[in-house]
């Protein structure tokens, strides 16, 4: 089987050749080996090590939006401090700016990762000049489809194209800061779902383009369905209503898959009820036992993940493989299981230790 056969296949509860491997590999390894960020950097990285090509960030949805007239985004660079670059981002409305500070470049081997030291949501009543931007944006979005076939011709048979869009309280999350933003949660829930309304017209214009693309799959970035940040009660009224929404108005022969971090256990049948095809990270720093999600949810949707990200960056290619075979043996039979990590591969990871574990599986996950 091709690397995209054998993707699909497992996405679609089948048994292929073999057990796919992939990685959550985007940006910042990708420029750490190639010095690409972008998704054709992702792409390179994957074929140094010979695994298939998923989980791309940077191909889309895209979307096109001309602000109407009062209304802009400003970047500028305020200089370095300590090694670090600063940069603000101003949101301009004719009710007021906000501002965003964030600094990047201060690590040594890992120039991208940043930190936002000022988010744009200070105070409530902040959200009032948010609101007057989030429905300007939706109401000037409109859908494009061109990177989408693009980076098909790139992969081609070597993974899948997916875009990547996260739900609408993901998307909300990013301007405020994230204790804040749960209290809020919890003491004005009104106000936020007034914004989160505006946010889903923009994630309907992200489907429109999805299902219009070239892409095969769409990675809903649902990370705060996680009960380490929500309780369950808050991921059903906040996080499964569009869950649902998406998987129920896909495109024909187009497929889904939840991407949660964190403690999810508690919540899993209900993130399962919404069917999507597969559900990642199931993350070996959370609450899921492998073995377990797979005796209980293996026929329902693919198992993703489990697989460690440390191990790739500090362990030995035998403790990579070792890593490998435990998630083989909880998840394996029967096919519908990806190998991938439990988030984002780091910067420093090691090529060796993912090719160890390419090589470990395409003798030792095949199924007869």
């Amino acid at each position: 089987m091709t690397h995209r056969e054998r993707l699909l296949t497992a996405l679609d509860l089948g048994v292929p050749d073999q057990v796919p491997v992939t990685w959550e590999l985007v940006g910042r390894c990708a420029y750490a080996h190639t010095g690409d960020a972008g998704w054709r950097g992702q792409c390179d990285t994957h074929r140094m090590v010979g695994s298939s090509i998923f989980n791309l960030q940077g191909v889309g949805p895209e979307i096109e939006c001309e602000l109407p007239a009062g209304f802009s985004v400003e970047r500028e660079e305020l200089g370095v401090e300590d090694g670090w670059t600063l940069t603000e981002t101003r949101i301009v409305t004719p009710s007021g700016t906000l501002r965003e500070c964030r600094k990047t470049g201060g690590i040594p081997g890992d120039p991208l990762l940043g930190k936002c030291t000022r988010y744009f949501v200070q105070n409530r009543e902040d959200y009032e000049i948010l609101a007057t931007y989030l429905e300007a944006r939706a109401r000037c979005a409109r859908p494009r489809t061109h990177e989408s076939s693009v980076a098909l011709d790139y992969v081609r048979d070597d993974g899948l194209v997916n875009h990547w869009m996260g739900d609408s309280l993901y998307g909300l999350a990013n301007y405020r800061d994230s204790e804040e933003f749960l209290v809020d949660l919890v003491e004005i829930p009104g106000v936020l779902k007034e914004l989160l309304r505006h946010l889903h017209v923009e994630r309907e214009i992200g489907l429109e383009a999805f299902n219009s693309s070239a892409a095969d799959v769409l990675v809903w970035d649902i990370c705060w369905s996680s009960t380490s940040l929500l309780n369950p009660q808050m991921v059903h009224e906040f996080v499964l209503p569009e869950a649902r929404w998406v998987v129920e108005n896909l495109a024909p022969g187009k497929r889904v898959v939840f991407f949660t971090t964190g403690r999810i256990r508690g919540v899993l049948d209900d993130l399962a009820r919404c069917r999507p095809h597969g559900i990642q990270h199931l993350d070996v720093l959370g609450d899921c036992d492998l073995a377990e999600v797979k005796q209980t949810f293996g026929r329902r949707f693919c198992l993703m993940g489990n697989y460690s990200p440390v191990v790739l960056a500090h362990g030995t290619p035998e403790e990579a493989q070792r890593e490998a075979k435990r998630c083989l043996d909880a998840a394996m039979d029967g096919g519908g299981y990806i190998i991938t990590t439990s988030d984002e591969v780091p910067a420093d990871a090691r090529l060796e230790n993912m090719r160890a574990v390419v090589e470990y599986v395409g003798r030792e996950g095949r199924y007869a």
